[in-house]
């Protein structure tokens, strides 16, 4: 990733004393104290995982695009690009595969989709803007905002590019708070915010004839044309083809998961969209987000620096599930930046591994 040119404001925030946060230290002092501990204390540059660097490389790419920098061709080339770097260094995903497929290669279809078929939105736009939000006179949040439509209206939309998996219902809220932070700060330089939301770039949103509903199905873009094969077999019926010629455009079709393949009657008829996943910036959803940057800026200015048994690791929450024991540690080995260093997973690994009667152990 291409390092940042650190804005003159922030440098005067720093020299002036003050405390300045991002949504990113405020969420790692909400996970895990001693990940906290040793990336702002000890300053420890620790590792990005995979899903970071990915979206990383996609996010610059799609900046010079909407800048008009770099051609919306280069953007597969420079996912394809990133994946061969970090097979090469041996940062890969995790090993869990569904149904039989990979993440890998779930993810790599998913996102071989969206950069084949994007299309720059039309408009005036804004990329990576800087805001600086004051939570109090000796504490502030910054943060970049992807990007930023300015509607005729003369309000803003803001939207955020996500590599991720679609977000479950009961992880809106710990989601939705940087949209919400967005809003504020915009908010408070004098915008009057229309809406903000994800770009969940995985995703997209599709519709077919005959649908009563007018309602747009949301799926992985890997799985588009298997989703719509019925459907485009009875279309492909309708324009009088036999079995064969529908057959071999069928898998054709989703050898190359593109409609571009069929027939243009066909493909005038079927609408594919990005998926934009909506967040409501209402008064209570404010009043909470400052509440847990607040809450968790409290708690980590009240910790002494130089007593690590203040940062304690997160808990590895124990739960039982039809007689077994299952560990939440996927933060611990997938997200946390120390995670090949931390001792606190490595004891908890190694207790996993040589104990045979772990179901009744108590860890931590």
């Amino acid at each position: 990733m291409a390092k940042r040119t650190q804005d003159p404001r922030l440098t005067a925030l720093y020299q002036a004393g003050k405390q300045v946060y991002s949504i990113s230290k405020i969420n790692t002092i909400a996970h895990c104290l001693h990940e906290a501990y040793r990336t702002y204390i000890l300053r420890e540059p620790g590792e990005e995982g995979i899903y970071g660097l990915l979206g990383t490389a996609i996010h610059e790419k799609l900046e010079q695009i909407m800048n008009h920098q770099a051609d919306p061709a280069e953007l597969l080339p420079a996912m394809e690009k990133e994946l061969a770097e970090l097979d090469l260094f041996g940062i890969t995903f995790p090993n869990s595969p569904r149904e039989g497929v990979s993440i890998r290669d779930r993810w790599v279809a998913d996102m071989t989709h969206f950069c084949k078929t994007f299309v720059p939105p039309v408009g005036d736009f804004e990329t990576e803007q800087l805001f600086l939000y004051p939570l109090s006179e000796n504490r502030y949040i910054h943060g970049y905002i992807d990007l930023i439509r300015h509607n005729e209206d003369g309000t803003i939309s803001i939207f955020d590019w996500k590599t991720s998996s679609n977000f479950k219902k009961a992880d809106l809220q710990h989601h939705g708070r940087q949209l919400i932070l967005y809003a504020l700060a915009k908010e408070a330089e004098g915008y009057k915010v229309r809406d903000v939301a994800w770009n969940m770039m995985k995703y997209c949103t599709v519709s077919v004839p005959g649908d009563d509903t007018f309602e747009k199905t949301v799926l992985n873009r890997g799985d588009l044309t298997r989703f719509l094969e019925g459907t485009l077999h009875q279309m492909l019926e309708q324009l009088g083809m036999d079995e064969l010629q529908i057959h071999l455009l069928l898998e054709h079709a989703k050898k190359e998961n593109s409609l571009s393949v069929l027939p243009e009657e066909i493909q005038r008829q079927i609408h594919v969209e990005p998926y934009l996943l909506s967040y409501d910036c209402t008064a209570e959803r404010k009043a909470e987000c400052l509440d847990y940057i607040n809450r968790n800026a409290d708690l980590f200015e009240s910790l002494h620096p130089h007593d690590i048994t203040a940062y304690p690791p997160r808990p590895f929450f124990v739960t039982r599930r039809n007689g077994k024991r299952i560990d939440d540690t996927f933060y611990c080995h997938v997200l946390c930046s120390h995670r090949n260093t931390c001792p606190h997973i490595q004891t908890h690994d190694r207790i996993k591994l040589f104990t045979s009667n772990d179901e009744d152990m108590d860890l931590f």
